[in-house]
């Protein structure tokens, strides 16, 4: 039997996994505890949560009695399709933390078949797409019939050992530009940029894979995009081929020792930024800007809220951008403000 608190959550034994079962429970939900390894067994028992292990592509015929499932399980090439199936076949609405470009293309293959079956396909929650695709929303309301987004995004505190060591594995593939409503190959760090926000200066580079170059088209129906993230100086040095070494002594060395995730101090410090920049054909220009708490605290915070939403709104089904449930919910998430705002003249630099 389905009840609004049967939510599951795929790769609960990863560190945004045990984040958001805890935030969920504080939340008075008991969510079942999934994953492919047995490793979710030890935190059922800690957490009192049911738990259910399978691979990604056996789901079928395991979430019978599910309303959401929650996927934090990467690489989401190989979760995204045997789960969305399964969710699918069940009715059961959809919500994952994949990040880049291709895992929208990969479920947008599912828009019709999702919207067919009454259910909802939400990838890119949290800060991979929510914070990008509000700003956008919000900035390309301020002018008419906007045909440029410039759209920055910055993260201050500690990423994931997983995080890391999937930025570096790929810092130098080339990745996506939106020209004219065409999406073409693009390399990181091709440009820099410089984003005030909130009154802070913050430098970025060109980042070539985020999921936000296909949500915020969908959200905005803008044809140029171009997406800009901070990262460290050495960072975007690896991206322009430089320092080589270094990637390789981190990725097959040093990683390994590095903590799994930050610790709650570190969470606590932490904040995330964005901004769009909306421009139309009479060089009229729309700017919204966005700060909120650390990056994991932001995705489990706004998990739980698209959760919610996502049983709270029927009327819209298939695949759903953040910014489709409005642009004012975001606001009830702890310590995210947001401003939106015209101006007659910006340079970007």
């Amino acid at each position: 039997m389905k009840t609004t608190n049967n939510i599951l959550i795929y790769g609960a034994n990863g560190f945004t996994g045990k984040l958001l079962t805890q935030y969920l429970i504080k939340q008075g939900k008991q969510p079942i505890l999934a994953g492919r390894s047995t490793k979710v067994e030890a935190l059922g028992k800690m957490w009192n949560c049911p738990v259910r292990i399978f691979e990604a592509k056996d789901a079928i015929g395991k979430l019978a009695d599910i309303e959401v499932l929650v996927n934090v399980a990467g690489p989401f090439s190989r979760t995204q399709s045997g789960l969305i199936e399964a969710c699918i076949e069940a009715n059961v609405h959809y919500i994952d933390v994949a990040g880049e470009y291709t895992d929208m293309l990969n479920v947008y293959r599912y828009h019709e078949t999702a919207q067919q079956a009454g259910i909802k396909l939400l990838p890119a929650a949290g800060i991979f797409s929510v914070p990008m695709d509000i700003v956008a929303k919000l900035a390309s309301l301020e002018v008419v019939n906007p045909t440029h987004l410039t759209i920055g995004f910055a993260s201050e505190g500690k990423p994931s050992r997983g995080s890391l060591n999937t930025a570096l594995k790929k810092i130098q593939d080339p990745g996506h530009v939106l020209v004219e409503g065409v999406y073409k190959k693009a390399l990181p760090g091709r440009k820099l940029a410089a984003f005030n926000i909130f009154g802070k200066l913050i430098k970025t580079a060109y980042h070539p894979w985020r999921a936000d170059l296909f949500t915020a088209q969908l959200s905005t129906n803008v044809q140029n995009i171009e997406t800009y993230s901070a990262f460290p100086a050495f960072v975007v040095k690896m991206m322009h081929g430089k320092l080589n070494w270094l990637r390789k002594l981190i990725l097959n060395r040093l990683i390994r020792f590095l903590p799994e995730g930050p610790n709650e101090k570190q969470i606590k410090k932490g904040k995330i930024y964005a901004k769009a920049i909306a421009k139309n054909a009479n060089n009229e220009i729309g700017i919204a800007e966005m700060r909120g708490p650390d990056a994991y605290q932001f995705t489990v915070s706004t998990i739980a809220k698209l959760i919610v939403l996502s049983l709270d709104t029927p009327r819209l089904n298939g695949f759903i951008t953040p910014s489709q449930f409005g642009t004012e919910w975001i606001k009830e998430i702890e310590g995210v403000e947001t401003k939106a705002y015209q101006l007659s003249d910006f340079t970007l630099h």
